[in-house]
């Protein structure tokens, strides 16, 4: 499987990585900051370059692949580094900080996703706080969690079937869930593995990090 991993331009204050980069690392303009900060060089660096320092870029452009687009776009950053790795047919994507920070930006990440799986991508989102996983029915995970900690199934789709679901606390077996109502938020593990398949629809599960 071919994986990448996309970090967004915010706030990178107390983020700590805790996962492994088995992955292409893409950049995403101001994004590149805080890789440096970790002496980590991207193989990729995307954007319209009006947030990244002029360290960071002068480095970047003797060491990855350097792809600059005008500020005045049609596309966010975000959205053209997706573009990307459909282009270079990546399979499995993590949005590293893609929701955080500016509610107009966080709010249009997610609603790429009904396009981008679409085109074939596995998606994963990770901030300080959370971790999304993403499923496209019909799908399934197995998540390993703490037990007693909040897991949220939300609807990304205006609805979503549920098939089989195990380790919770409030069974939503062959239940519909639907994107105008609040039933699938926080609901509690109550084992260390939890598993979920759906059988229709497009589903985000939020679970904390």
């Amino acid at each position: 499987m071919k994986k990448a991993f996309i970090f967004c331009n915010n706030n990178y204050i107390d983020f700590a990585m805790g996962f492994v980069l088995d992955g292409t690392i893409i950049a995403v303009d101001g994004g590149a900051d805080f890789l440096l900060s970790q002496d980590i060089i991207p193989q990729v660096l995307i954007g319209d370059f009006d947030s990244i320092s002029d360290n960071s870029l002068d480095e970047l452009k003797k060491k990855s692949e350097i792809l600059q687009f005008s500020k005045e776009k049609d596309k966010t950053d975000s959205e053209l580094a997706l573009d990307y790795c459909v282009d270079e047919h990546y399979n499995s994507v993590t949005m590293v900080n893609a929701v955080n920070g500016r509610l107009e930006h966080s709010l249009a990440n997610i609603f790429l996703i009904e396009n981008f799986v679409q085109k074939g991508l596995l998606l994963h989102f990770i901030n300080k706080e959370n971790e999304i996983f993403v499923l496209n029915g019909p799908d399934g995970i197995e998540l390993a969690c703490r037990k007693g900690s909040e897991i949220s199934l939300i609807p990304l789709t205006e609805q979503v079937k549920i098939g089989l679901i195990k380790g919770f606390k409030y069974p939503l077996q062959n239940e519909i869930l639907f994107r105008t109502q609040t039933r699938g938020i926080s609901n509690v593990a109550e084992n260390e593995k939890l598993s979920v398949k759906i059988a229709s629809g497009i589903l985000l599960i939020v679970r904390g990090r």
